[in-house]
Parts: C-alpha cells; structure tokens; sequence
C-alpha cells in the first residue's frame, strides 16, 4: 500500500537567509551517502540541475547522465539488485518526470528499493502556469498521483524544513523494500540547510523479520517427519535468496534433507550443473523442473512469490502439494500456503539446516536428476540461440553477473545459459525491454566507481536495443566494463511467432528491415570494440577475446526471426 504524504502546508517560499552555506541539495546528498548509496543516475535539466550540481561535487558520490530517465531508472533499479543497497535516480519536471515511471513501476512490482527524487516548478510558480507544474491537479498532470501509485511512499515537500521527514519516509520504504519517490521543488533545493538536522537510522531501520526458534523448530519437525517417511522433497528458490546470497545454505539444507533444487528465473543463479538441481520452472523453465514439481511431496519456498512467470504450468501440482513459503514479501498464488514472514534467509536457512541435522543425524541422498532442455525447433540459419547462449556461456569467467532482457533474447538467456556463473538479473514485473540493457550497464558503471570494476554481461535482442540501446554511450562515457550481446534477427521475433500461432492469416507486422548493428556501432563510437557472429567458431572466438578486455564492447550475433523461443506456450504439442 502506498503512503503519501503532502508536505505542501508550509510556505512556499524557501527561505535562504539562515547564515549557512549548505545548501537543501547538498544536505540531500550528504544524506545519501550516509545511507550508503553512492551512485546516482539520471537526466540533468532545469528543476533537478541543483541536486545534480550537489552530486557532482561531492565526495563518495558518482553522479551519472543517462540518455533517457527510464534507462536511468533501470539502472538505479539494477544496482539495488545486485548489491542489496537502494539504487538512487534523479530527473527533472515534466517529460522528465513521465519518463522515469515505466522504471519505478517495474521497481514496485518486483519489490526493489529504489529512490526517485524529482525536481518539481518553482514553489512560487506552483498553479500559475509554470513550465512544467504538475503539483496542480486537475489543472495539471498529478504527479504525486502517478506516483503514488507505483511506489511505497511519495512526499511532496513545500519547505526546506519539510525535507528531513520526507527522506526518513522514503528510507523507511526502502528499507521495506519498495521504491519510494521525494518531490523538490527547484527553490527549496537551493534553499539553506543550515537548521536541518542529522537524519539517524533508528528514524527509518526496522527490525527485520527473524523467523523464531519455536516457529523454524515446528517447520524442522514437518521436513524431518517428511523425510523419514520417505517423502519426495522440493526446494524451490527464488531472487530474494540469490540476493541474500543464500545458494551455500540452500545447498547444505537440500543435502539435510535429500531435497532436489529448482529456481525461479530470479533465483538462477543458485542453480549448479550436478545431480539434484533440476532447473528452472516457469513458462521459460525446463520440463525436469516441472516434472520434479509434479512427483513431489512436499516444496519449501525459499524468497520466491510463485508469480504467475514464476510457476506457470505448476498449479495443479503445487495445489495438491504442502507448501512452505519463507521470504519476505507472501505468495502471488492463492491456495493453502503456509507463509513465514522472513527477511534474513541466510541465517533462517542455516537454522533450519542445523536443526534437521541434529534430528536426522546424517545427510541424505539427494536424487540423481539432472535439467533437461525444451526442443530446439528447426530453423532457417545455421545457429540458433540455444548454441550461441550456450558458446558464450562457456566463455563466461567465475562470477560474471549476466542481465538478460525481454522476449527470444531473455527466454533463450534465462533456458539455455550454462549454470555457475555469478549472479543472474531479469526483470520479470513489468517485462519491459531495454532494461537489461541500461540496468547491467548502470552496474558496471557502479563496480568501476567503487573501484572494485568487475565485467556485466547483457544480452539482449535488437528490439530492446532500439528501444535503449544508446545507452551504451554512457557505458562508453564512463568506461563502463560491460559486454553487450545483442541477438540480431531484426524483428519482434516473439511477437512473430504469436502471429504464426494465433494469427496465421495476417501479414506480419513484427519484422524490422534489416540492420548491421555491428557496423552502426563500430562507426557511431570510437574506440568500441565491436565483433560480429554468424557461426559457432565465430560466436566462441569474439566471446573469449570480448569477456577478456576492459571498457566497453559489444559483440553481435545473428539469429534467426522464425526461431521458437524456449518458451512452452509457444511450442507446438507434442515437442515440449
């Protein structure tokens, strides 16, 4: 449920005579980065230009342009991803404001902490036709409406004094988990900051929820019961535990109890290529997830909401089966789901390992499944995505972070990529394209500015990268350590494949005229190295060569428009 709170009583006059030199914005600034959030993305203009200016001058913060507010959203959105910490963005009035929306409605529904704040029309100016008002409703667009709607809380400050509450607001709903947004008006961020005081996290922490001893003792009981019966246990995890970094304490607790091991497309990355992981559920997953899912006794959820992406295919079977859900937001799935409210998995995982152990006294075998792959129909060139997700799979060093984005790219990214690498990025809420493409790249520019620069990977396919694909100048820009594979068939190609499906009598309107993306790349930025694949051996070469340099580079591969994604719906019966 949003909160909103209106912080407009106040004069609307900022008051700029308090002897101080510090300004709102700095003072902003100051605070974030006590909050540990370090790096800001977004677009400068005229009503954000002061909170910018305080960015970029102060130390231990990393003030980022992006080329369009949504691109900066989602990479605010894919750094609170990868490391736990809220991501920040900041974009000014109007299309400004508008733009950055599609980004915090994805952060909302996928449960991301990530900050908005929005530059607003001078107070003064506000109702009186200002460039830009949309503090005014019905006069004016409702921006504190619009985005109310899509995050935790939305403060609209009046005052410069107002700001203090508006920020503990928005940490507290970041620290819940959900994206929060603070309007400024451009006159009350240059205002004085000289009598406004320290925020402190005990304003804003919350205590999180730790499962208790009684409660995880009574689940321990029910597996270890399970067990000794002879039931067939499921472990099934999601992105809140690939987060919390929880794949070691999942694997000890599946050991504990014989378990098999499958993951939502969040939780991937948990996943290993050995014996008892059976792979991914969903409508992208595999069928051994799906078949270990219906022989089941028993699943445990670990940090997995079972949306409809997550588990399409599985009601029947997880309707008839005990389900146990611990994580911190409940099930999207209605029926008798036990949930437990937990935020800390790692320690409640260890727990819960630590009790079935001493019941049982002695790990069980775990069953010897192992993932299978939907077909690969036949197409039209000579490599499908399947051998080229695979080849540079194989190319990818220990610990590589992949995003993969929407459509053919992303199912054939999320199905086909070998098992092992680091952590897996898709965004799933909303499932707009062109996120991957500006969320890997705002976390490349995030390791390289912490000096800690550490190689994304994103794939990606042409359409999502006509859509925000010139983000990679900011990659360029900041010397961003990111590969972009972009999958080129020049087309919509799952929208071609529903119009094969569901609509054989119409004329495609989902194939683009061909387009060298490579070449257009290679000569719009100087210094990119750029490679372009049509075979295997070719695909394996650039991948090793591209992963292996600094900056950034992109590396292009064709692909056929008239390929069947991995994606069951899709396929016809009897194949999949």
């Amino acid at each position: 449920m949003t909160l909103t709170v209106d912080l407009r009583h106040r004069a609307a006059t900022a008051d700029t005579e308090r002897g101080s030199t510090a300004t709102v914005a700095e003072y902003i600034v100051e605070q974030l980065i006590s909050a540990s959030m370090s790096t800001a993305f977004g677009v400068h203009g005229a009503n954000i230009e002061d909170l910018y200016d305080a960015a970029t001058r102060a130390p231990g913060m990393t003030a980022v342009v992006a080329k369009h507010e949504f691109a900066a959203g989602a990479m605010a959105d894919g750094t609170a991803r990868m490391t736990g910490t809220p991501g920040v963005v900041m974009t000014t009035s109007g299309g400004g404001a508008m733009n950055v929306v599609p980004a915090l409605a994805e952060a909302y529904d996928s449960r991301v902490p990530v900050l908005a704040l929005i530059g607003t029309a001078p107070s003064s100016l506000v109702g009186r036709g200002a460039f830009q008002d949309m503090l005014a409703p019905p006069d004016t667009v409702d921006i504190a409406g619009v985005l109310a709607a899509i995050t935790g809380s939305c403060s609209v400050v009046g005052h410069a004094d107002e700001v203090p509450a508006a920020l503990a607001t928005a940490f507290a709903t970041l620290h819940r988990g959900l994206p929060a947004a603070v309007l400024l008006p451009k006159d009350v961020q240059s205002a004085s900051a000289a009598e406004l005081r320290q925020l402190h996290p005990g304003e804003w922490m919350q205590h999180g929820a730790d499962v208790s001893g009684p409660t995880l003792f009574a689940v321990a009981d029910e597996l270890c019961e399970l067990v000794e019966a002879d039931a067939r246990l499921v472990i099934w995890v999601g992105d809140e535990a690939s987060l919390a970094g929880a794949g070691p304490r999942v694997d000890a607790l599946a050991d504990a109890l014989g378990a098999v091991v499958v993951a939502a497309p969040g939780g991937r990355d948990i996943l290993r290529d050995a014996d008892g992981f059976a792979g991914l559920t969903g409508a992208m997953g595999h069928p051994s997830a799906h078949r270990v899912l219906a022989d089941a006794d028993a699943c445990l959820v670990l940090g997995c909401r079972m949306t409809m992406t997550d588990r399409a295919g599985d009601d029947d079977a997880l309707g008839r089966l005990r389900v146990i859900h611990l994580g911190s937001e409940p099930p999207r799935m209605p029926g008798d789901i036990d949930h437990i409210r937990c935020t800390d998995l790692v320690s409640a995982v260890a727990r819960l390992t630590g009790g079935i152990r001493r019941r049982l006294g002695h790990d069980r075998r775990r069953a010897a499944v192992g993932v299978t792959h939907l077909p690969v129909p036949p197409g039209g060139s000579d490599l499908d995505m399947r051998t080229a997700i695979e080849e540079i799979g194989r190319a990818l060093p220990p610990g590589t972070p992949v995003f993969a984005d929407a459509g053919n790219a992303g199912a054939a990214a999320i199905h086909h990529l070998p098992f092992g690498h680091g952590r897996f990025v898709v965004a799933l809420g909303m499932g707009g394209m062109g996120y991957a493409i500006a969320a890997g790249i705002g976390n490349a520019i995030r390791s390289a500015a912490g000096n800690q620069p550490q190689r994304t990977v994103v794939i990606a396919g042409d359409g999502a990268f006509f859509m925000h694909g010139m983000e990679i100048h900011t990659a360029v820009e900041h010397r961003a350590p990111v590969t972009l594979v972009l999958l080129n068939n020049n087309a919509h190609a799952m929208c071609i494949t529903r119009e094969h499906r569901f609509f054989p009598d119409t004329p495609s309107v989902n194939r683009f005229r061909p387009t060298d993306l490579a070449a257009g790349l290679a000569a719009m930025f100087d210094g990119l190295r750029v490679a372009h694949a049509s075979d295997p051996a070719s695909v394996r070469a650039a991948a090793a060569e591209l992963l292996s340099q600094s900056g950034p580079n992109c590396l292009v591969v064709d692909v056929d428009p008239d390929e069947i994604p991995p994606f069951a719906p899709l396929i016809p019966k009897g194949q999949s």
